[in-house]
């Protein structure tokens, strides 16, 4: 049965072209659906906070929601290199709407060691298809998992990242599948 859903990545403001491409076809080959790379969106002002010099990945979402090129699409994953934050943390990889349409991951933070060192290239890639299909989970009904080493588990830093597997537990495979089910996927 072809797949009439289509899930989109829009870069917003500056990200490099190779990220989005590596990202698209790893995603399209993890949960079998169609990717399309959308054009370029400029950054919203109103989501920088100045103290904190970052930006505030939930009205980065809501941004996203709101674009109106956006309504036939079945996912939306924004891709940024600015930091994100949330109130209560002092920054996120990403966010996500829980069994929402909208997911965003930052190349900010995953591109660096805590030492200051740039990871090299092959890791990054890494960590951003994990945020990515970690993000895009929580789209799919996913909550975080505790099972160790799942994709859904959350990580705090680089190192619980890194730790992390590049695939879902048995049980949050299922529950991904079922979604699907449960929606003619």
């Amino acid at each position: 049965m072809p797949h009439y859903q289509v899930l989109a990545l829009v870069s917003l403001d500056a990200v490099d072209p190779e990220i989005l491409r590596h990202l698209s076809t790893a995603i399209a080959k993890a949960f079998t659906l169609p990717v399309q790379i959308l054009p370029p969106k400029p950054l919203p002002s109103h989501t920088f906070h100045v103290t904190r010099n970052q930006h505030y990945s939930t009205q980065l979402l809501e941004y996203l929601l709101a674009c109106e090129d956006h309504d036939g699409l079945f996912r939306v994953l924004a891709i940024t290199a600015v930091d994100l934050y949330i109130p209560i943390f002092t920054f996120v990889f990403g966010e996500a709407q829980l069994d929402g349409k909208a997911a965003i991951i930052s190349t900010f933070r995953p591109q660096g060691e805590a030492s200051g060192v740039r990871a090299p290239h092959s890791i990054l890639m890494n960590r951003l298809l994990k945020l990515s299909l970690h993000e895009l989970g929580h789209t799919f009904s996913l909550p975080h998992c505790r099972q160790p080493g799942c994709l859904m588990g959350f990580a705090a830093n680089l190192e619980q990242l890194d730790k992390k597997n590049l695939e879902f537990c048995d049980y949050c495979r299922i529950l991904l599948a079922d979604y699907f089910n449960r929606n003619g996927l």
